[in-house]
């Protein structure tokens, strides 16, 4: 169980992470794929707030 499946089918890069820091105790490969992930996910939180500007609309504002 939480092993990413048959032929690593599911092995997702969070469960990888997992399995890298808890089960190989290979700690400092997961904490720098933590900040990897980290970065992925502030790129794309700050893409989508900076495009936000043409999908939301406040009011009668266009």
């Amino acid at each position: 169980s939480g092993t990413g499946g048959p032929v690593d089918s599911t092995l997702f890069y969070t469960l990888y992470l997992y399995l890298k820091g808890f089960k190989s105790y290979e700690m400092g490969y997961a904490a720098a794929m933590a900040w990897v992930l980290l970065l992925i996910i502030a790129g794309l939180t700050g893409v989508n707030f900076l495009a936000s500007k043409y999908w939301v609309f406040y009011g009668d504002t266009k």
